[in-house]
C-alpha cells in the first residue's frame, strides 16, 4: 500500500499527538520531590513538637513578612494541638526587600542561645509594623537576657552564616517567598 502525502502527515500529526501526551503523563505522574528529615531539619535548628516524630512541619520564614505573621497562628495552633504527633521547625528564609529581616533572625539566633528563640520568634512578629534595632533591644530587654551576651550574640559571624545557611537551604528546596511550609 503506497501512503499519499496527505497519510503521512495525518500519521506524524497522531504520531506528535501520542509523544505529548505521553510525555505529559510521564511528567504529571512523577511524585513530588521529597526531603530526608534531617537535610529539613538539620542539627541546631529550632524545633518543638515531637522530635522524635517521622511527622514534620517545616516553615521558612522571614520576621518582617506579613504573611508570615498571618500564618503563625494558624502554626501555633498546629503546633499545639498535634505536639505529641508533629515536629514542627522554623528556618529563616529573609527576603531581600525586608532590610531587617537578616538581623531579625540573627536577633531569634541570639536568643536562642540563651535558651529563649521562641520567645524572641513571638515578640518579633508581635511588633513586626514597628521592628528596628532599637526594637529589637528592647524586645531583647524585656525578655531578661544577659545584654552583653545578647549583643556579642547578635553580631557573632557564626550566627549569622547559620542565618545564610538556611536560606541557602531554602533555595535548594525552592523556596522564593515566604512563608514556605513542607510537611
Amino acid at each position: 500500500m503506497k501512503l499519499t502525502g496527505e497519510s503521512k502527515f495525518f500519521i506524524s500529526v497522531i504520531a506528535v499527538t501520542i509523544a505529548i501526551i505521553g510525555a505529559g503523563i510521564m511528567l504529571f505522574s512523577r511524585p513530588e520531590p521529597t526531603f530526608p528529615k534531617a537535610e529539613m531539619i538539620p542539627e541546631g535548628s529550632h524545633s518543638r513538637g515531637a522530635t522524635d516524630s517521622a511527622v514534620y512541619l517545616v516553615e521558612f520564614s522571614d520576621f518582617q513578612c506579613p504573611a508570615c505573621k498571618a500564618a503563625k497562628p494558624i502554626v501555633d495552633a498546629l503546633v499545639a494541638e498535634y505536639q505529641d504527633k508533629l515536629v514542627f521547625a522554623y528556618r529563616h528564609f529573609p527576603l531581600d526587600q525586608h532590610p531587617l529581616g537578616k538581623r531579625a533572625a540573627q536577633a531569634a539566633e541570639a536568643a536562642g542561645r540563651q535558651g529563649k528563640f521562641w520567645e524572641m520568634y513571638d515578640g518579633l512578629f508581635v511588633d513586626q509594623e514597628s521592628l528596628s534595632e532599637e526594637k529589637i533591644a528592647t524586645i531583647a530587654a524585656s525578655l531578661g537576657f544577659d545584654m552583653n551576651q545578647f549583643t556579642t550574640d547578635f553580631n557573632d559571624p557564626v550566627i549569622a552564616q547559620k542565618v545564610e545557611n538556611d536560606r541557602l537551604a531554602g533555595l535548594k528546596f525552592g523556596v522564593n517567598s515566604t512563608p514556605t511550609f513542607f510537611l
